[in-house]
């Protein structure tokens, strides 16, 4: 469990404190008075993040920061006033930030970038700069955020570490470098990875006054001329990351059905004809299959509809964990919909019988208790024909699938029955 450790001795400002906290904080934490308690807590429990008040009762000179930095706790300070000597001393001591104690909204403010600290662990940034002193200050500065560093010399490795780490989030890079320049590294990258999808920050020397502007043309998110004050960097960075978490949630929330988080019945249609159009120029493997529950009303009708809605959660869990890599929908009320390209028929075949039988052998949880429940599904294999007719195929074979019993799979052309 990662815990954040706050230490405050105004018990107004704890108040405020555990209202922000209770309302917006991701992960749980512990709450210190003075800097003899904040001993305590560390000695007993570990912590990612800290926010510290600078000046307690017990602590007036801010050794609560030397504390925290000792026992390798990224800190951000907390404190009514910063003039350029104390900001200077407490950056070169290795804090992450420090934020005014003015009002409430500062607190929202610290949990706020407490919840993206928290994010940035499972966040991985490849950095490509030729320049051994600048990579090791900037990883310096990502690590201080908690981000995974993955370090390259120029664009050439860039691609080469793209391909190899697909749990790349951001990209940070160097105009000027050996083989194949910044700019140059974000025109290959766009062709397959939008802006919206895959940010990247420019960075430069250089006095050239258009160059912020052609890394911003071909691509890139932002720009930063270095050298660079810390506060700029750090918060170009957080700002970056939080604007594409806003677009993933607006094309979430156009793209997936908000009950099961599968994607919805019209993103579908575009993903298929894609992968339909990209099969029939290939001669490639294409199947369709539709996924329906047996007696779905029955389960509406005698237990209520908020079972029926726990049951398609968990049952579009269960479809997206054994169709990973594949295109999988809500078709619509108890009907799903699943495209898989570049598989062989018959391996297909076992996967939905495999994901038939997972169904028929699990207790589904529900408000008062268990139930068990199957599935029937309908498969059709693309045969040089348009997708309305692939997908009308699936249907018919999930008609049969009904007729003959439930509880299996049928092919259009091949029976596989349990």
């Amino acid at each position: 469990m990662f815990k954040l450790l706050i230490i405050e001795d105004s018990i107004m400002m704890q108040k405020v404190i555990k209202h922000v906290a209770e309302a917006e904080l991701n992960c749980a934490y512990d709450l210190a008075s003075n800097l003899a308690q904040a001993k305590e807590f560390i000695t007993a429990n570990q912590y990612f993040l800290a926010l510290a008040d600078l000046h307690l009762p017990d602590a007036t000179k801010g050794e609560i920061v030397d504390l925290l930095l000792d026992a390798g706790i990224t800190t951000i300070v907390l404190t009514a006033s910063m003039d350029e000597r104390k900001r200077k001393l407490m950056l070169n001591k290795g804090v992450l930030d420090y934020i005014y104690k003015e009002n409430r909204d500062s607190y929202f403010h610290a949990v706020k970038l407490a919840n993206q600290i928290l994010k940035n662990r499972n966040i991985t940034v490849l950095l490509a700069d030729d320049s051994k002193t600048l990579r090791t200050h900037i990883r310096r500065q990502l690590e201080k955020m908690l981000f995974n560093v993955v370090e390259v010399i120029n664009g050439v490795e860039a691609l080469i570490a793209l391909d190899m780490n697909p749990n790349i989030e951001l990209l940070i890079t160097d105009f000027n470098m050996p083989e194949m320049n910044g700019i140059e590294l974000i025109r290959a990258i766009r062709k397959t990875k939008s802006r919206d999808s895959f940010p990247i920050i420019g960075l430069s020397a250089s006095n050239d006054p258009t160059l912020s502007a052609q890394f911003i043309k071909y691509g890139a998110n932002d720009f930063l001329t270095t050298p660079f004050i810390h506060e700029e960097f750090q918060w170009r960075i957080l700002k970056t990351m939080e604007q594409i978490k806003l677009i993933k949630k607006i094309t979430d929330l156009a793209n997936k059905d908000y009950l099961t988080g599968l994607y919805n019945r019209r993103y579908f249609f575009s993903a298929a004809n894609k992968l339909h159009n990209n099969a029939l120029q290939a001669h490639s493997e294409l199947v369709v299959a539709l996924v329906d529950i047996d007696y779905f009303k029955k389960i509406n009708d005698n237990y209520g509809h908020d079972s029926g809605d726990a049951v398609l959660i968990q049952l579009s869990a269960m479809l997206q964990n054994n169709f990973k890599g594949f295109t999988v929908a809500r078709y619509g009320g108890e009907e799903f919909i699943i495209v898989i390209e570049k598989v062989a028929v018959r391996q297909c075949a076992q996967l939905f019988e495999q994901f038939r039988s997972d169904i028929s052998s699990r207790n589904f949880t529900i408000p008062d208790g268990h139930l068990s429940l199957t599935v029937s599904i309908g498969v059709a294999v693309l045969a040089q024909e348009p997708l309305e007719n692939l997908i009308n195929k699936a249907d018919i074979a999930l008609y049969k699938a009904k007729q003959t019993g439930r509880n299996r799979v049928i092919f259009d052309q091949l029976a596989v029955s349990t």
